[in-house]
């Protein structure tokens, strides 16, 4: 690479960080919802269900003015936004399923709705299902103010230094020189690579996180975990102020081994691209749902074990594109405890789900979290990641009747390129894919022992 390929990487990483600034705390709605989200945590349970009916009213109102889904939805089954009087009136809309959004995607989005200033995200899912979405300015105001709040009750400032592991790339010729990791300094953000975790490379991390001065560290609990797990190996420990969890479920071996190496409690919280449940972990250590940021119900299913439940959430802050009685495909099983923090947020025992495997390569990297392999895939109903042993990853697929062949060497690619050595990698298409006890489907799937186990 030219020295001036180099300096327009570096100056596009830095202003991508600037952009990411600029709009999550002065251009959106930021500072009001921080204020609010101060406020409203302490608050009774009732005032929280008050807050919820009027958002619950404010969303049914602008989605039957603005949105020719919902509009056409509600007048089928005759419903009127000035009809609800009660959060239970939520029922007698129909559940809304992934397909519901890929189908009818154009009439979901607002009319009133303004492009420019719309956040576009993507999704796979655990289902390894491509879903386009995008977010207004109010829900990237709410969102970043609730994600400082979790800061908070994990004792962190906003502008403490953290790194993260959530599956970014690292430019190639930055990993070429065993450099894993990129500095955002205007985020005080260090992003390192989840994909050269390996015994060889950890000094290198360790080396990192002291340079940087990093305070916490987030990431998926799968890449945390081989970070963690790789310096226990080696007798390493890190003090950190906390550890910050997500789009995974955090397992009591992973949370022990984290806490371990890093010497700070671990808070775990969940969300999902789609924007519609929020859960927290607040001083004490306990799951909270977040009740100002949507109405999320509990579904049973005969497929489900007593007291685990489907998450189905409607947004209250993203009127670009709302989703309502939006089936996740997660679940959780609630809890009846009374949290010692004081806050009437309803309690979560566990997070069920979202629990994948590592692919090892034949080197004896861990690679985790490989969903975003399937971003942006077309013609692609599921898809599932399978090792048989340490030379070969299967990829189980779905298509529809517009798969190409094409649209296979990008997935193919897209996964080469993230496990980083010569593997042989081929793909199976299926009628469909099985399930877990528990009603989900893996991502990743790997039948190879490790030095996690």
């Amino acid at each position: 690479m030219r020295n001036s390929d180099w300096k327009n990487m570096t100056i596009g990483f830095f202003g991508n960080g600037v952009r990411h600034r600029i709009i999550k705390r002065t251009i959106s709605p930021y500072r009001k919802y921080k204020k609010l989200l101060a406020e409203s945590q302490w608050w009774s349970e009732q005032h929280l269900l008050d807050y919820q009916l009027e958002h619950l009213k404010a969303t049914i109102k602008s989605a039957y003015k603005n949105v020719p889904y919902y509009r056409g939805k509600m007048q089928v089954y005759g419903i009127k936004p000035d009809d609800i009087k009660s959060i239970d009136f939520i029922v007698k809309l129909p559940i809304l399923e992934k397909e519901d959004v890929r189908k009818n995607y154009r009439d979901m989005l607002a009319v009133n709705a303004f492009p420019p200033m719309l956040y576009k995200c993507q999704t796979s899912g655990s289902t390894g299902k491509p879903l386009t979405l995008y977010r207004d300015l109010d829900n990237v105001g709410f969102e970043h103010a609730m994600l400082m709040r979790q800061w908070q009750w994990a004792k962190l400032g906003p502008n403490d230094r953290y790194a993260t592991l959530k599956g970014e790339m690292i430019p190639q010729i930055r990993t070429r020189n065993n450099i894993f990791w990129n500095f955002s300094p205007i985020e005080n953000k260090l992003y390192m690579s989840s994909y050269h975790l390996s015994e060889r490379n950890i000094d290198r991390y360790v080396t990192a996180l002291r340079k940087y001065h990093i305070k916490a560290v987030e990431g998926y609990p799968s890449s945390l975990y081989v970070l963690a797990k790789l310096m226990l190996n080696k007798n390493i420990k890190v003090q950190m102020k906390s550890a910050l969890t997500t789009s995974e479920t955090l397992v009591a071996k992973q949370k022990a081994v984290i806490e371990q190496a890093f010497q700070c409690r671990v808070y775990d919280y969940y969300g999902m691209a789609e924007r519609v449940a929020a859960i927290h972990t607040c001083e004490h250590g306990r799951h909270h749902l977040v009740p100002e940021y949507s109405l999320v119900e509990f579904k049973s299913s005969d497929s489900l074990s007593n007291g685990i439940y489907e998450v189905v959430g409607t947004t209250f802050t993203n009127m670009a594109m709302p989703l309502i009685r939006y089936r996740v495909g997660d679940v959780i099983k609630p809890s009846n405890e009374q949290c010692p923090c004081g806050r009437n947020y309803p309690v979560i025992e566990k997070i069920v789900g979202r629990a994948d495997d590592y692919i090892i390569t034949p080197s004896g990297k861990l690679v985790g979290r490989l969903d975003h392999v399937f971003k942006g895939a077309n013609n692609l109903i599921e898809a599932q990641i399978f090792q048989p042993d340490t030379k070969n990853v299967i990829l189980r697929i779905v298509p529809d009747q517009f798969f190409k062949q094409s649209d296979a060497d990008s997935i193919l690619s897209k996964l080469q390129k993230r496990l980083g050595e010569p593997m042989h990698l081929e793909i199976e298409q299926l009628t469909f894919i099985p399930r877990t006890e528990n009603g989900k489907l893996k991502s990743v799937i790997s039948n190879v022992p490790g030095i996690l186990n």
